[in-house]
C-alpha cells in the first residue's frame, strides 16, 4: 500500500469514473446487459484490486439493503423471491441501521446504496433507513426502488427530497397502477425520480432454488458469465448477490464462506479483508443453486404474477 498525495487522489478518482460508466452503461442495454455485465466483471474485481492493494481503497459500486419481505405483488421470477417466504416480515429498525454502520465504517465508498424489499414504502421505518444513508458521506447516491404501486406518504418528503437520493419506478405497465401519481409527486416536490420500462429492464429467469451439481470447473463459468457486481446487506450478512442472501431463507445453504458477518463484534481490519475478498470471489455455493450464468437463463415476461394465496 502506498501513501496518497494529490496525484494519486486523481488516478482513484479516474478509476471510479470508469467503474460508474461501465456499469451506468450495462444497466441501460437491455437484452444485452447480461452478456455486456460478464463481460466488464473482470475489469471491475481488478479496477477493485488496484483501489485496496495500492491505495488501500475499499470500494462497493452497489449494494443492496431490503428492508422487508413484504410485498404487494406476487411476481412468480422475483429475484428475490418474495412470494414464496411464508411469513414475510420487516427487518428490526435498530439491527438495520447498526449493520449499516458496521458496513459504512468497513469501506471507503459505496457508489449506489439501493433501499428495497418487497416494496419499501409499505416499511414503517422507512424515512429513517433512508436519512440514515443519506447522512453517511461515504455513500455516494441512495436509491429507493418501487414497484410503482404505493404513494408515498407526506411525512417523508422532505426527506426524499435530498439531492443524494432517486426513486427508481420499475415499471410493469397496468400492475404499477400509480406509477404516474408518484412521478408527478416527485416533480411537484423537487424528488429526482426515473422509470424504468421493460424495454432496459428485462427480466431473466434464473431457475428454483433444487442443487444442480456442477462442479468447481462449471461453476466457476458460469460465474465468469454472471458477473454480478451488486452486494446485498441482508439481515447483518453482506452477501454476493441477492440470490445468495435471500435463498439461504429458502433451503441454500448458508455457509459463512458466502458472506460477510456483521451480527459479530470484529475488528475492522478483519472486516475489510473480508469484503475484499467477498468482491474477489470466482464462485460461490450459492451459484449451484442459480441459472444464471448459464444458457439456462433466458428472458422470460416481466412480472408475471401468481394466484394471490386462497384463490
Amino acid at each position: 500500500m502506498v501513501s496518497i498525495d494529490s496525484k494519486g487522489k486523481t488516478v482513484r478518482e479516474r478509476l471510479l469514473k470508469l467503474i460508474y460508466f461501465f456499469a451506468e452503461k450495462g444497466k441501460h442495454s437491455g437484452l444485452k446487459r447480461v452478456a455486456l455485465r460478464a463481460r466488464l466483471f473482470p475489469i471491475y474485481q481488478f479496477f477493485c484490486k488496484i483501489l485496496y492493494k495500492i491505495f488501500g481503497y475499499l470500494y462497493l459500486y452497489h449494494v443492496e439493503l431490503p428492508v422487508t419481505q413484504k410485498c404487494n405483488l406476487r411476481c412468480k421470477h422475483c429475484v428475490f423471491m418474495m412470494p414464496y417466504f411464508e411469513a414475510p416480515v420487516d427487518f428490526e429498525l435498530d439491527k438495520t441501521l447498526k449493520y449499516m454502520d458496521r458496513l459504512f465504517d468497513s469501506v471507503d465508498a459505496i457508489q449506489i446504496f439501493r433501499i428495497l424489499g418487497g416494496e419499501p414504502f409499505l416499511y414503517s421505518n422507512l424515512k429513517e433507513v433512508v436519512q440514515h444513508a443519506i447522512d453517511c458521506p461515504k455513500v455516494r447516491t441512495v436509491e429507493i426502488v418501487t414497484n410503482g404501486t404505493i404513494i408515498p406518504k407526506q411525512d417523508i418528503l422532505e426527506t426524499l427530497q435530498n439531492p443524494k437520493l432517486k426513486i427508481q419506478i420499475s415499471d410493469y405497465g397496468e400492475l404499477s397502477r400509480n406509477r404516474d401519481s408518484i412521478k408527478e409527486l416527485c416533480n411537484q416536490n423537487g424528488i429526482n425520480c426515473i422509470v424504468r420500462g421493460s424495454d432496459e429492464k428485462n427480466w431473466f429467469d434464473p431457475g428454483d432454488l433444487h442443487f444442480r451439481g456442477r462442479s468447481k470447473k462449471e461453476l466457476k463459468k458460469q460465474f465468469k458469465h454472471c458477473g454480478e457486481i451488486c452486494r446485498n446487506l441482508h439481515d447483518g450478512k453482506l452477501y454476493f448477490c441477492p440470490r445468495a442472501a435471500f435463498g439461504t431463507k429458502l433451503g441454500i445453504p448458508d455457509v459463512e464462506s458466502d458472506y460477510v458477518d456483521f451480527t459479530k463484534e470484529r475488528s475492522r481490519e478483519e472486516i475489510r479483508k473480508d469484503i475484499y475478498d467477498l468482491n474477489q470471489r470466482n464462485y460461490l455455493l450459492a451459484c449451484n443453486y442459480c441459472d444464471e450464468g448459464t444458457e439456462d437463463y433466458v428472458p422470460i415476461p416481466v412480472a408475471e404474477q401468481l394466484p394471490h394465496k386462497g384463490n
